[in-house]
C-alpha cells in the first residue's frame, strides 16, 4: 500500500511542479508583452515629440532678423 501512495504522491508533485512552471511561463510571456507595449508607447512619444519640434507653428519663422 505504501509503494501506491509513494507513486500517487510523485504524480501529484510532479503535476504540482508542471503547473507552477506554465504558470511562471505565462506570467513571462506576459511581461514581455508588457515590456513591448511599453517600448513601443515610448518610440511612438519620441517620434511625435521630434514632429512637433521639427515643424514650427504656423506663421513663424526659423529665421531671427537681427537687424531689426
Amino acid at each position: 500500500m505504501s509503494s501506491v501512495s509513494s507513486i500517487a504522491l510523485a504524480a501529484v508533485s510532479s503535476q504540482q511542479a508542471q503547473t507552477a512552471q506554465s504558470l511562471q511561463t505565462t506570467f513571462a510571456k506576459q511581461a514581455a508583452q508588457q515590456d513591448q507595449a511599453l517600448v513601443a508607447l515610448l518610440q511612438q512619444s519620441a517620434e511625435s515629440l521630434q514632429a512637433v519640434q521639427a515643424a514650427p507653428p504656423p506663421g513663424t519663422g526659423l529665421v531671427v532678423d537681427k537687424t531689426a
